[in-house]
């Protein structure tokens, strides 16, 4: 057991270590930030599933944004917060090369998907810059934005 978790996580070390390389190499080449970033996820998620599966204790790496949100709303208000909201419509002109984009680890859930199922996993695996794909896989119809204060959670 302790072996096997061992290699998970030395697998999960050099999925890091790569995401590094790649962002220093070239940052500006999104097709191999998205597979580095793939790379990483399914090595911390692989991780996650092995030592609850193994030990019993959940993924040690879930859910490290929402500590540290729950950390900051702990101390003094925070009036540099801001609520950003963002609306997109786009084109979809390639799914086939969207979905290649997404990479081999995606292949199963991407098999059959529509366009918004497509551009749902780009905004969940890379945070969403829709300008990165090229207008050859994705077109920016329309976009607006607003920013204000951030609202006062209940």
């Amino acid at each position: 057991m302790a072996n096997e978790l061992s290699e998970k996580a030395a697998e999960l070390g050099a999925a890091i270590a790569e995401h590094a390389r790649v962002l220093e190499a070239s940052p500006d080449d999104a097709p191999r930030v998205i597979q580095a970033v793939n790379a990483l996820r399914t090595a911390a998620l692989e991780y996650g599933a092995l030592c609850l599966d193994r030990t019993g204790w959940g993924n040690p790496l879930s859910a490290l944004e929402e500590d540290l949100e729950e950390e900051a709303q702990e101390g003094e208000p925070d009036t540099a917060s801001v609520d950003v909201e963002a609306h997109y419509r786009v084109r979809v002109n390639d799914p086939d090369a969207v979905a290649r984009l997404l990479g081999e680890q995606a292949q199963e859930d991407v098999e059959g998907a529509t366009a918004a199922d497509l551009v749902t996993q780009l905004f969940v695996r890379d945070g969403w810059d829709p300008d990165a794909y090229g207008d050859d896989l994705v077109t920016v119809v329309s976009q607006s934005w607003s920013c204000g204060p951030a609202e006062k959670e209940s």
